[in-house]
């Protein structure tokens, strides 16, 4: 590939797309050649090949040489150039999807040691190669390409030293369910609809629930929507039954036991604790 100085492709992604290309490409750089100081918008993986450079990313400075693999991550200033008498080649892919921080926290990598050393026999620059001779606009080649990027992820979480994945994986899963159960909470909500926006089984779900909290997700919805049909009680002037169809109730039967369960007092109780602590 020396006989090259550079190959690229901007992909315009898809956002159906769980893990989708931004850009691919392969560079031998020139002599101090730099990025930056910028931000880039999504994940960006650099392979070194040869050569060497700096990275710069806030007030960390990092020496990367061939075999170096390091990673930007979005929305954080970056600087990196080439060394002046050894400029390095490098491989690279930038890609974005709900999937991105879950796969990548899996890896070595991290926002404090952005950089990992890679043995993996010219694997990984073959899939990113695979990436750049897939692209075009049809679906298909949209997600051939991301396939060959799952591909080459999935080389850096085997050979991840860390055994950090599981706790950081279960994060993500928790941070998104209770996101997913925020947003839809007043509306008809299954533990198979959190399942299915993380891309999860029932099943994984219901252990991360109670590896985390202590509660089954069907408990933590509950909650969820008792917690937010006191606010409602506190701050507007909705009846007991509007409030709680508000939060996702169509019985008020079933509101006032369930109130009950969480609260150990009735709806009309909790409104008339309120006035008396005024």
């Amino acid at each position: 590939m020396n006989e090259l100085q550079k190959i690229s492709y901007k992909s315009d992604g898809d956002e159906s797309l769980s893990l989708r290309v931004y850009n691919v490409g392969y560079e031998q750089c020139k002599s101090l050649h730099q990025w930056g100081p910028g931000v880039r918008k999504f994940y960006l993986i650099h392979h070194i090949v040869s050569g060497k450079g700096r990275y710069m990313v806030g007030n960390k400075s990092f020496e990367i040489n061939a075999g170096n693999t390091f990673l930007i991550y979005p929305n954080i200033e970056i600087t990196y150039i080439a060394d002046k008498d050894d400029p390095w080649e490098y491989y690279w892919v930038g890609f974005s999807g709900n999937d991105a921080r879950i796969i990548l926290n899996q890896t070595d990598f991290s926002e404090d040691s952005p950089i990992i050393l890679t043995d993996l026999n010219n694997q990984f620059e073959n899939y990113i190669m695979d990436i750049y001779k897939s692209q075009g606009i049809h679906d298909s080649a949209k997600i051939k390409m991301s396939g060959y990027l799952l591909l080459g992820l999935s080389l850096l979480v085997e050979q991840a030293k860390q055994t950090k994945g599981r706790q950081d994986i279960t994060n993500v899963y928790t941070i998104k369910a209770m996101e997913y159960i925020e947003y839809n909470y007043a509306g008809k909500l299954s533990v198979q609809d959190i399942a299915d926006y993380i891309g999860i089984s029932r099943s994984q779900l219901y252990r991360v629930f109670m590896d985390t909290y202590q509660k089954s997700p069907i408990q933590m919805i509950l909650e969820f929507r008792i917690r937010m049909a006191c606010e409602l009680l506190k701050n507007s002037k909705l009846s007991i039954g509007s409030v709680g169809f508000s939060v996702g109730f169509e019985d008020n039967l079933y509101f006032s036991r369930a109130f009950r369960k969480v609260m150990g007092i009735s709806p009309r109780e909790y409104i008339k604790s309120i006035y008396k602590n005024m």
